[in-house]
């Protein structure tokens, strides 16, 4: 499976935006209309790099290092390009 680098931060800003602090990959696949084992996939991607974490029962929650990539700015570097 590719990875895409939009759909990484489209998740990314799904956990920001949610009032819940934990996420599971059913409610991101049905927010972004896409296929759970894909959204899966990108999770466990994302959770490479360090800004997702599996927390229990098979839902997710955005680490501090995920809080501190979407709060930086264009000119720390910040963009698509830092997923890859």
């Amino acid at each position: 499976m590719k990875r895409d680098l939009m759909l990484m931060e489209a998740i990314l800003g799904k956990f920001l935006e949610a009032p819940e602090p934990l996420l599971n990959a059913t409610g991101i696949a049905q927010r972004l209309n896409t296929d759970q084992a894909v959204i899966r996939h990108h999770l466990h991607l994302l959770q490479d790099k360090g800004w997702v974490a599996e927390a229990e029962n098979a839902f997710w929650r955005l680490t501090n290092a995920g809080h501190d990539y979407l709060e930086g700015s264009p000119e720390q570097g910040i963009s698509l390009k830092s997923l890859g």
